[in-house]
């Protein structure tokens, strides 16, 4: 079963480019299924009443067309069939009938108590898969880059990171990682692929490592108790 909406595009969700900027895309694509939940069920605060949470494993997108300031688009979003501990969560963004983004991630559930994943079978949807599967060209896994990342930055997890989890939130690495490439003027992200291991709360302090690697940039977040914390790749285009 799939769920659109309309979005009108602000000026404030596009960067120096006057191109929207894939923490916004992320953005989209998280309204998207919070409204999804919020109109056929279960929402999110009924999951975590119960004492569930959806945590977000591994993302990857296709930035295919630019998106600019006023575009109408509409996003649409569907689960496909879960299996065992995982969702597989497909959306599309359009412009006029026109692909401008296809999202591919992957998602399970965890009881709060025990930080333990619960099978997908024990979520009760109040809504069907759909069949169909996005392909794109990013890939989901993040492979071993030949040049190892090394250390450009250290970043603390501070207000302006966090949603109401109070930890920086999933769609803010790649505004983050963008900020310490040598230089985003005439750019865009044409793929980005990230995969999330631990989490960053507030006030939580992580290295910022970077490499190119065969026309990829390549991030890694490294926690102080020397745990990985995202690992992402990212392509990019010129506009």
């Amino acid at each position: 079963m799939k769920f659109s909406y309309n979005h009108r595009v602000s000026g404030y969700e596009t960067d120096l480019n006057s191109v929207v900027n894939v923490t916004s895309i992320l953005r989209y694509a998280q309204e998207a299924a919070n409204l999804q939940h919020l109109t056929y069920g279960p929402t999110i605060p009924e999951l975590r009443e119960s004492g569930k949470a959806f945590i977000l494993s591994r993302i990857a997108l296709d930035y295919i067309n630019p998106i600019r300031v006023h575009d109408e688009l509409v996003i649409s979003t569907w689960l496909n069939a879960a299996r065992g501990f995982g969702y597989t969560r497909y959306t599309m963004i359009t412009r006029n009938g026109e692909t401008c983004v296809k999202i591919v991630a992957q998602w399970g559930v965890m009881d709060i108590a025990s930080r333990h994943p619960i099978k997908v079978d024990e979520v009760a949807l109040g809504f069907t898969p759909d069949d169909e599967i996005l392909e794109i060209k990013a890939s989901l896994r993040i492979k071993k880059p030949e040049n190892e990342p090394q250390k450009v930055a250290d970043h603390v997890v501070c207000y302006g990171d966090c949603d109401e989890n109070v930890h920086l939130n999933n769609a803010i690495y790649p505004l983050l990682f963008c900020n310490h490439l040598p230089t985003m003027v005439g750019k865009t992200v044409s793929e980005f692929s990230i995969n999330y291991h631990h989490e960053a709360r507030l006030g939580t302090k992580f290295d910022l490592l970077y490499s190119f690697d065969n026309g990829a940039h390549i991030f890694k977040t490294l926690l102080e108790s020397g745990e990985i914390g995202t690992e992402a790749r990212m392509v990019l285009k010129d506009i």
